[in-house]
């Protein structure tokens, strides 16, 4: 995972906003696109927490994510440690993406019109899938 912190930066800059550079690898290609479809539940998780009143963070919820993936990450063979902070920066930038969102919508941007799911049932059976393909995408790296 050496051009780990470049992936990261760079879809920070792009926002998910343009496919990867041809010069990533087709392993390197996967992972952004899966970062991407990962951040992109943010915004329905954003919406479920501004209906619900629900603080963005959820500290026991994250750690469990963290504890899931380094677990999974060791079996895998991959750095438990680097797939750990990987996964904080995932979190960081969906957090980030919800707060902004919700800002947003309480200063009177149109509002989604999609029904909410569960966040405890369908939403995060959502976020786990993508934390799968992460995975996956890690260990192509």
């Amino acid at each position: 995972m050496p051009r780990l912190p470049l992936l990261l930066c760079l879809l920070a800059l792009s926002a998910c906003a343009t496919p990867p550079p041809a010069t990533f690898t087709a392993a390197e290609s996967a992972l952004v696109s899966d970062m991407g479809r990962r951040l992109a539940l943010a915004r329905e998780v954003a919406w479920i927490k501004y209906l619900d009143g629900r603080p963005i963070r959820d500290p026991a919820r994250e750690a469990a994510v963290l504890d899931s993936v380094t677990h999974a990450a060791a079996a895998r063979g991959l750095d438990a440690i680097r797939t750990r902070e990987f996964f904080a920066a995932q979190i960081d930038a969906s957090c980030a993406e919800q707060a902004a969102l919700i800002r947003q919508w309480k200063r009177g941007a149109p509002l989604p019109t999609f029904a909410p799911r569960s966040l405890g049932g369908a939403v995060r059976q959502d976020i786990d899938a993508a934390n799968g393909a992460l995975l996956d995408s890690l260990g192509q790296l």
